[in-house]
């Protein structure tokens, strides 16, 4: 009975010299040259954004779908490390009382008027999200950014109840803080 218990003593004193010895190798050494992941000419994506919801504008009832995907026939934007990072397009539906009164594909390239040339060739286009009801129609804020970076230019689509929509820059940032809605005494 003994030695079996001597023989699993001697195995697991085996297993831990053994992995002491590779755990002083760093992560350079633990890969030969064609396990490394090549990340030099990977186009870096971001998430799919699928996102739904309702909204009441007096008594008549909207939802809104918002899709944000990577698209690999945009041309990709160069990071100032010499990143590569995908675009991607935005899908807006709009369905008033269960009729859709809007449907468009958005690209960065569908804000070219409102952002600087040099700027629009060096971003992606990075998000949207319902804003507000303004006046009876729906307001969607969207951005264009450099890619991996707080720096964008905030834009306004603005849809009204037909389906007809505007664009415009949006020159008037949120800037609630924290001690904005904090009640004082």
């Amino acid at each position: 009975m003994h030695t079996p218990l001597k023989l699993l003593g001697i195995a697991c004193a085996a297993w831990l010299c053994c992995s002491c010895h590779r755990s002083g190798q760093t992560e350079e050494n633990r890969y030969s040259e064609y396990e490394k992941p090549d990340t030099s000419s990977s186009v870096q994506a971001m998430k799919d954004y699928h996102y739904s919801a309702k909204v009441k504008v007096g008594n008549t009832e909207y939802a809104y779908d918002i899709v944000r995907e990577a698209n690999d026939t945009l041309p990709s934007v160069e990071g100032d490390g010499n990143e590569k990072y995908a675009d991607n397009y935005i899908r807006l539906r709009i369905n008033r009382e269960n009729r859709q009164i809007f449907n468009h594909v958005f690209t960065k390239n569908s804000f070219k008027n409102y952002v600087d040339d040099k700027f629009l060739s060096t971003s992606i286009l990075e998000g949207m999200a319902f804003d507000r009801v303004t006046d009876g129609t729906l307001r969607f804020s969207a951005s264009v950014s450099y890619p991996a970076s707080d720096i964008y230019v905030p834009l306004s689509i603005t849809v009204s109840p037909d389906g007809c929509y505007t664009i415009s820059k949006d020159e008037v940032l949120d800037t609630e803080t924290d001690n904005d809605s904090v009640a004082h005494d």
